[in-house]
Formats: structure tokens, sequence, C-alpha cells
């Protein structure tokens, strides 16, 4: 995205994986944009506020692609506490990109935008041209399954899942006591000075990714009932920069990405 959009803007990228992110400022320092391009090791939940707070500039874009699963979650990167952080720091105008290969998780992150946050965003006017309809189906099996599986268990009968995209998921959630969300974001912010400075004390420094996570309760926002969902999902990146993840499930295995744009008003 850096190189298509030129210079003057920073990005910002936050993740709990160290080893992801040392890859991905090794990346950046190759292609000469160590002075705009940063990842951060932190939870994306506890710091967000406080880094984009931080940056002197306004924020155009914030990104979350591709969180663990519903299957695989004990804490959700997008809740009540995100969405509320959000809506504090953007500016009207700033839009928020919502991605999943996984439509239940993609519509638990778009329904917890519209039940917390709904007068402060709404979905982009690109969600009239180039989408494809909402399958309340999926949401409603994965809030079945979470109701019948609680995180207290290791595991439901003959239950399996797979990192790798386009694998089957198991009817009910596999929730385990050591693992967390996947807390991965990312921003685009305009203007100089550095992206995500400081972090007035919350970073999450250790990596633990359990904690500070949202969980208002998986089955109650799988099963909310707004509007949104009636925008259905855009067919093509509005960003305009894949990812990996999203190139393996088109090109390789042929799969479906869900992807919502928000705009703060």
């Amino acid at each position: 995205m850096a190189h298509r959009k030129g210079p003057g803007n920073n990005y910002l990228g936050v993740d709990v994986h160290k080893a992801l992110l040392d890859r991905a400022n090794g990346w950046a320092a190759a292609r000469s944009l160590g002075g705009c391009v940063h990842y951060l090791q932190a939870n994306a939940v506890v710091s967000s506020g406080a880094l984009l707070r931080s940056y002197p500039g306004p924020v155009a874009l914030v990104s979350v692609q591709y969180p663990d699963p519903q299957q695989r979650r004990q804490r959700h990167i997008v809740g009540r506490r995100l969405v509320e952080a959000l809506a504090a720091v953007l500016t009207p105008g700033a839009r928020v990109y919502l991605a999943s290969d996984f439509e239940d998780t993609a519509a638990y992150m778009r329904n917890a935008f519209e039940r917390y946050g709904s007068q402060h965003f709404h979905p982009d006017s690109i969600h009239t041209t180039d989408i494809f309809p909402c399958d309340p189906s999926a949401t409603e099996a994965a809030a079945a399954a979470a109701m019948a599986w609680p995180r207290s268990t290791t595991s439901p009968p003959n239950s399996s899942y797979s990192d790798e995209p386009g694998t089957a998921r198991p009817a009910a959630p596999t929730p385990s006591g050591d693992e967390g969300s996947h807390s991965s974001a990312s921003c685009r912010a305009s203007g100089a000075g550095a992206a995500g400075g400081g972090s007035s004390g919350d970073e999450d420094s250790g990596g633990d990714e359990d904690s500070g996570g949202d969980d208002d309760g998986d089955e109650d926002l799988l099963l909310f009932r707004g509007r949104w969902h009636e925008a259905g999902w855009l067919v093509h990146n509005p960003v305009g920069a894949p990812t990996e993840r999203e190139v393996y499930v088109e090109k390789a295995t042929g799969g479906r990405v869900y992807r919502v744009l928000l705009v703060r008003r």
C-alpha cells in the first residue's frame, strides 16, 4: 500500500506475534520504507486508542484483517472496547476496513460496530455496487455451536481445524485455555510524524494474547439483528492492497473473502 499510495502517508501494523512483526519490519526496510512503515508488538484491543491518540496527524484508515476465526477464540479483537476507542479517536471521513475468510467472524466484527458504534459509523457508499449477500445461516450455526460448547471445554468430539485458508471448520468451537485472539490490526495515517509514537502505558508489550481482549459474548453478537447486513459483503478489496492470505484464499483455493468498509460519521 505504501508503494501504491506514494509519499505523504505513514503506516503502522500491530500484532502480538513477534516473529511475524520482525519479518514484516525486515520487508519494509528492504524496500526502503522504514521511515513510513512500522510494525509494533502490542495487543490491538488494549493499545489502539493510545497509539492513535499519540499520532500528531489525522488517521485515515484502520484495518482489522483475518483475526482468529470464531472456533479459535478465547477473546475477540473487535468488540465494545475497540469500537468505542476508534469512535473516540477517528475524525469524520476516516474509514474502518474489516475482512475475514470466515463469514461468521466477519459478521461478528460488523455486528460489533453496528451494535456499539452505529451513531459514529455507517457502511461506506461503495456497498451499493459489487457486493454479494450475507448468509444468515453461517452466523446462526456459529452461534448455536458456541452455545452448545462452552469455553471451559477443551474440544468438541470429532472436531478438527486448520489455519490453512479455505479448510473446513468444525461444527463447534475448539477453545483452548492457552490460546487467545490473534490481535492483528493496522492503520494508515496522513501527515508528518511517527505513527503510533507512545502507548500511554497500556501497551501489551509482553505479547500476552489473552489479556485485554473483548469478550462481549459470541452468541449475542452473532445473533444480533441490525440493518448493516443488508449492505452485503464487498467483492473486491476497497483499499487496493491485498494481504498474502487474501491472495491465497481467492486465487489458490477459489474461496471467498468477506469484506466491510465503514466510515466515521
